[in-house]
């Protein structure tokens, strides 16, 4: 089903290695209709190169913020993106995050969509160790006060990425929920 039909959906990859999922998830996204972006870290581009994602995309893939300000042409007030998903989303990202940290692509987005009311929803991937540290949990607790978590599936000793189906279900109903509220345009910017 196409839940996604005319949406625009930023997919921002970090340094987890469940970034090699990213390109399956990006495909879903885009069976359901999604256009889809991707903003990369400097960590996620030694995983999975660019092209890659350009290429799932079929959009010029961003890695650094230049002065198109890119952030806010998709996450700021009036932005075309309809939601932000980091995806996979590491310990490193998620304490940036909660804390008002900005120093990465990813984050510049994340910081810029939560203070636009975009909707953000984040899929942690990382070592189940990780994800259970106590400082990591408690950013945990602040993010979903914030944003989405799409909760890991523990195995392995693995916090691993959802799949890409209750990705993309997330999404949508994420996007619905603030489509319901109120319709974000793009009439501040083109070519999104």
């Amino acid at each position: 089903m196409r839940h996604l039909e005319d949406k625009t959906v930023v997919v921002g990859v970090t340094g987890s290695i469940a970034a090699v999922e990213v390109i399956k998830l990006v495909r879903a996204l885009r069976r359901s209709g999604a256009d889809v972006h991707a903003v990369m870290s400097r960590a996620a581009c030694r995983i999975i190169h660019p092209h890659a994602l350009e290429y799932a995309t079929q959009n010029r893939v961003i890695t650094k913020i230049t002065g198109m300000v890119e952030h806010v042409k998709f996450c700021g007030t009036g932005g075309c993106a309809n939601a932000l998903l980091v995806a996979p989303c590491t310990a490193n990202t998620i304490s940036k995050i909660a804390n008002g940290i900005d120093d990465t692509p990813v984050t510049t987005f994340a910081i810029t969509a939560i203070g636009s009311g975009t909707p953000v929803l984040v899929a942690p991937a990382m070592h189940e160790a990780m994800f259970n540290h106590p400082i990591v949990s408690k950013n945990l607790a602040k993010l979903r006060e914030l944003v989405h978590i799409i909760e890991p599936c523990i195995e392995e000793d693995r916090a691993k990425i959802a799949e890409s189906e209750e990705i993309v279900g997330a999404v949508a109903r994420a996007i619905k929920k603030r489509s319901s509220r109120q319709e974000n345009s793009c009439y501040k910017w083109r070519n999104c």
